[in-house]
């Protein structure tokens, strides 16, 4: 017995031997799996010991060195990215990826990642940003760092054609199937929670599987991603797709976090492509049947009309010296820059503003329960006091990327530009309907004058212009002296003419152009450079306004309720670093 005893552990010594075992380190036998044409797409699991980890640089370094990008794409999820039969990657995702790369002037290198690897391979260096449908989670920035929204998609609920629901509450008590791996899943829970309705949840491998099962009466819906509801129906009368949303999906391009300056050249191309209409031709090719919003992606002041590049952005890392919240938390107080002391008699447009303004921050702070101190005329060095650390915050600032290297931005919040407002009696929606008429302009805004007639002639019109010396005089230019047939100017200045008469006075819509603005100024709040825990609260808190309705209501004095732009909610939970926003 003994010497079997010792030649066992002989033959077991020599086999870890053979295999590379020795006491100071271990080997890992990993079984590289066989490649596919389209691999399957898997689950996605949670990493438990996700943390932050210090950048020792910024991707832009490496996308210069290589000349090329290197980008993280499902193979496997039309119409976002697919594989054809040449070999080549094509869809929204892959031919949004390949406009960036020919806009910075770099080869573009399409990396196949799955569910599961994305997220490690884009953390691990292996790639150098993810587009692989990528929806914009709360729990994901925690892990990676999101550019701008560049597809506002939603998960939604698909009945049968008979079904008597037609809002998600006629759901209750029902149930509903949805795929595993995807979205619907966590998107189903925040509605039950938000919403307290409860419905059976059944999960299915695939969605012609989920289809099946509708089809047969064994669930009454399916959630998934409105693209995916709308493709999976074979012919109309064979299903419905409600109207309201079971919650947003939102698809950015994730980045590592804190890489922040490759972060800005990522949302200064979307901003680029989206003005040169590339966006929204990649949307109708691929989704012909959803329209494009120009709030989408918002265009910042400075964005300018050449392709942005690499080289013009520094390649550094910038770390806070100092990180917010720990010290706001101290000091329950928050300082915020950007305010103006007006006089009594100060133009009616101002005053809102101000007021505005101040009533945002301030139902923010509410929800953190901090005091806030503001900083008496500050709005205009209100950026520079928060890049020295003066101030915390700013508010009511406009987004620009002049300003992009100082502090960072978050979404805008609030938006004005230039509008015409006409008696409502009136059928003028152009400047085509406004030939030979007289056109109301503002004395304070530079280059107005020039500005309408330039609008005429590309409209191949002509008008004529009347000066208005006082802003309070607008409406009754229009409605009782008759010096003009229309007045154009900032939006904050007509609002409150169109407020206080809402039987005469309306704005246009341009009749069928889309945009019924002919500029947009979007302001955000400015906070410390690369402090992202803090930025992220700050938007998740104005996201949680903007759910339960009060920060529309907020805006009511300086916007229409139908010209209030929608704001960007990532899903997620409502609590954040121990503050309740919801």
């Amino acid at each position: 017995m003994k010497r079997f005893t010792i030649v066992f552990a002989l033959l077991v010594t020599l086999l870890l031997l053979m295999i590379g075992f020795s006491p100071s380190f271990s080997a890992e036998l990993v079984l590289q799996p066989a490649p596919t044409l389209v691999p399957p797409t898997l689950v996605p699991e949670q990493d438990a010991a996700a943390g932050d980890v210090l950048l020792a640089a910024s991707s832009l370094v490496q996308v210069q060195k290589d000349g090329a990008v290197r980008v993280g794409l499902l193979y496997n999820a039309p119409p976002f990215g697919t594989l054809n039969v040449r070999g080549e990657v094509s869809g929204y995702d892959a031919d949004l990826a390949k406009k960036m790369a020919e806009a910075w002037g770099v080869k573009f290198i399409p990396v196949q990642v799955t569910r599961q690897t994305g997220v490690d391979m884009l953390t691990s260096g292996k790639i150098d940003m993810l587009l692989g449908l990528q929806t914009h989670r709360r729990d994901m920035d925690a892990k990676v760092e999101f550019s701008l929204t560049y597809f506002a998609g939603t998960e939604s609920m698909l009945v049968r054609q008979d079904d008597g629901a037609a809002k998600l509450a006629d759901m209750s008590g029902r149930k509903v199937g949805y795929v595993l791996g995807t979205p619907a899943a966590e998107a189903i829970g925040l509605w039950q929670q938000r919403s307290g309705i409860s419905i059976t949840m059944q999960s299915f491998l695939t969605i012609d599987q989920a289809y099946s099962a509708l089809v047969n009466n064994e669930i009454d819906g399916v959630v998934d991603s409105r693209v995916t509801l709308t493709k999976v129906i074979p012919q109309a009368g064979m299903g419905k797709v409600l109207d309201e949303a079971v919650g947003p999906e939102p698809y950015a391009i994730a980045v590592r976090r804190q890489d922040i300056n490759w972060r800005n050249l990522i949302n200064k191309t979307l901003q680029y492509l989206s003005q040169k209409g590339t966006l929204q031709e990649l949307q109708k090719t691929y989704l012909g049947g959803l329209s494009y919003s120009p709030n989408l992606i918002p265009i910042w002041a400075g964005i300018g009309t050449d392709a942005p590049k690499p080289g013009q952005l520094p390649q550094d890392v910038p770390y806070p010296k100092q990180y917010e919240v720990p010290l706001l938390e101290q000091a329950k107080a928050i300082k915020v820059a950007g305010v103006s002391d007006l006089p009594a008699d100060a133009p009616e447009s101002q005053k809102r503003l101000e007021a505005t303004n101040r009533a945002v921050i301030e139902a923010m702070a509410a929800k953190w329960g901090f005091r806030v101190d503001y900083i008496p005329n500050s709005a205009a060095n209100a950026v520079d006091l928060v890049a020295n650390g003066q101030a915390d915050i700013a508010i009511g600032v406009p987004l620009d990327w002049a300003s992009a290297d100082k502090v960072d931005f978050t979404a805008a919040y609030l938006l004005h530009g230039e509008r015409v407002m006409v008696k409502k009696s009136d059928d003028y929606e152009t400047f085509l309907d406004l030939r030979a008429r007289i056109v109301g302009i503002f004395n304070n805004e530079d280059g107005v004058e020039d500005r309408v007639k330039a609008l005429a002639t590309s409209a191949q019109s002509s008008v004529r212009v009347f000066v208005i010396n006082n802003e309070q005089d607008a409406a009754s230019v229009i409605l009782s002296q008759n010096n003009a047939n229309a007045v154009f100017g900032d939006s904050l200045k007509l609002i409150a003419h169109v407020q206080a008469n809402p039987n005469d006075l309306r704005l246009t819509h341009r009749g069928t152009n889309p945009d019924a603005w002919y500029s947009r100024v979007y302001i955000g709040m400015a906070v410390p450079r690369n402090d992202i825990d803090f930025r992220l609260l700050v938007e998740y808190t104005l996201q949680e306004l903007a759910r339960s309705g009060q920060l529309q209501t907020l805006l009511g004095q300086v916007l229409l309720p139908e010209d209030v732009p929608s704001t960007d909610i990532w899903p997620g939970v409502s609590d954040y670093l121990g503050f309740k926003l919801g």
